[in-house]
C-alpha cells in the first residue's frame, strides 16, 4: 500500500490535486467554443454543482461526418483516476477505410447506464443529426439499445458480432471451437444462399447456437440482413482500437484527458495512402452492361448497369470488387462511377479539410468572469 501511495503523491505534485481538474473545465469548455465554432461541448453537473457528465464534438470531426459513410460505433471504457467513471466515444471511418479523427465525439460519465448514455446520444443527435441509412454498431449493452430507441427511433442498432462470438464462447463451450471460422463466414456472407448455407452447417454440429443467433435476430448481426447497409463495419474494433490508445490517458485528471483527446484528433489528421493488389480474372461481356467473370474455377455474372454481382459484394460493399474492376477493365471504363461517393477521393479530402487550431497556453486564456467564478465540484461517491 505504502509505494501506491507514493505514487499517488508523486503524480499530486507533477498534475495537481485531481479535484481542482474539475473547477478548469468551465473556462476550457469556453476556449473549445471560441477556437472551434460550431462545436457541441456540453457539461452537466448534480444540483449541488458536482461534475456528472462532460460531452464533447468538435466542429472539425461534425464537418468531415457528411462525407463519411452513416454508420456510428458507439463503446464505453474504465477510468482510472481518483474519481473513476466511464469514457464513452462515437467512432466512424473515413473513405480510406481509416477511424475517421479517431472519434467523432467523446464524453466522460459516471457509469454505463440508461441515464448516461441518452444524455451522450442525445447531444451526439444535436451535433450530428440523423443521416438517411445511419445505423448505430455495439456490443449488446443494454443501454445502448435503449438510448438509441430514444434519440434515434428510426435508426437500426447492429450489434458487434465479435462481442456475440464470445457469448457464444461463453455459453457453448463444448462445441465452440469448430464454430470459429463458421461463425463469421456466416455473418459476412453476402448473399442469403451463402447464408443459409453456413447456418444449416451451424445447425448440423451445434443446434443450439443456430437457435441462440436466431433468437438475438439475424439483422442485427448478419450482413445480408442488415436493413440498412453497415458494409465493412461488423465489429466495434474501431471503437476498441481507440480505447487501447487512451489506455494510459485514461490516467490522467480529468481536464488533462480531455486536453489529450483533442490533441489526439490533431495527430490523426493524416490522410494514409493504401494500395490493392489482385490477380486478373478473364472476361466475357454478354452485354454491353453484362459480363461474364472466370475466376479460376468460379463463374460470376457482373451487370455494371445496375452496379451488382452474383456474390452480392459489389451491391453491399458499394465499391467495385475485383471480378466488378476486371469487367470495367475490358470495357476501357474507370472505376470512379461505380464507387460509392463515401469512397471518393473529394469525400476523403473533405472529411479533413477544416484543421485542428491549436489553443492558447491556459495562462492567456481571455475568459468572461461568471466563467471563471463557475464552481465544479469533483463527483460524488466511492473514490479509488
Amino acid at each position: 500500500m505504502q509505494p501506491w501511495r507514493t505514487k499517488e503523491k508523486a503524480l499530486q505534485l507533477l498534475r495537481g490535486h485531481p479535484a481542482n481538474a474539475y473547477n478548469k473545465l468551465p473556462k476550457y469548455f469556453y476556449i473549445l467554443e471560441k477556437t472551434y465554432p460550431g462545436s457541441v461541448v456540453k457539461l452537466k453537473k448534480t444540483t449541488d454543482e458536482c461534475f456528472l457528465y462532460a460531452f464533447v464534438a468538435l466542429c472539425i470531426s461534425i464537418s468531415g461526418w457528411e462525407y463519411c459513410r452513416p454508420v456510428v460505433v458507439v463503446d464505453g471504457t474504465f477510468l482510472k483516476t481518483t474519481y473513476r467513471g466511464i469514457m464513452l466515444t462515437a467512432s466512424t471511418m473515413d473513405a480510406a477505410g481509416k477511424i475517421v479523427q479517431y472519434c467523432l465525439a467523446y464524453a466522460m460519465v459516471d457509469s454505463e447506464n440508461d441515464a448516461s448514455w441518452k444524455w451522450v446520444f442525445e447531444q451526439f443527435k444535436q451535433a450530428y443529426g440523423e443521416r438517411t441509412s445511419m445505423c448505430v454498431v455495439s456490443d449488446r449493452n443494454e443501454s445502448i439499445l435503449k438510448a438509441t430507441s430514444i434519440s434515434y427511433p428510426g435508426v437500426p442498432h447492429y450489434s458487434c458480432v465479435w462481442h456475440i462470438w464470445t457469448n457464444i464462447r461463453a455459453k457453448f463451450k463444448k462445441g465452440h471451437l469448430q464454430l470459429n471460422e463458421l461463425y463469421f463466414a456466416t455473418a459476412g456472407s453476402y448473399t442469403l444462399d451463402e447464408f443459409n448455407e453456413m447456418m444449416s452447417k451451424i445447425e448440423e454440429i451445434y443446434p443450439r447456437v443456430k437457435s441462440y443467433l436466431y433468437d438475438i435476430g439475424y439483422h442485427r448481426w448478419s450482413r445480408v440482413h442488415a436493413t440498412v447497409n453497415r458494409t465493412w463495419t461488423m465489429t466495434s474494433n474501431i471503437a476498441e482500437s481507440l480505447n487501447a490508445v487512451t489506455k494510459e490517458a485514461r490516467e490522467l485528471p480529468i481536464f488533462d484527458l480531455l486536453e489529450y483527446m483533442r490533441t489526439l484528433l490533431e495527430r490523426w489528421r493524416e490522410v494514409i495512402e493504401g494500395k490493392w493488389y489482385f490477380h486478373i480474372p478473364w472476361v466475357r461481356a454478354s452485354t454491353d452492361h453484362i459480363h461474364t467473370v472466370i475466376d479460376g474455377v468460379k463463374r460470376y455474372i457482373v451487370c455494371l448497369e445496375s452496379k451488382k454481382y452474383s456474390c452480392g459484394q459489389f451491391q453491399l460493399d458499394e465499391l467495385p470488387c475485383p471480378h466488378a474492376l476486371a469487367a470495367l477493365r475490358h470495357r476501357n471504363e474507370t472505376y470512379e462511377n461505380y464507387c460509392s461517393p463515401y469512397y471518393t477521393r473529394e469525400s476523403l479530402l473533405r472529411t479533413y479539410e477544416i484543421s485542428v487550431n491549436p489553443l492558447p497556453d491556459e495562462s492567456k486564456w481571455n475568459v468572461p468572469q461568471h466563467r471563471s467564478d463557475e464552481v465544479v465540484n469533483p463527483p460524488t461517491g466511492e473514490k479509488k
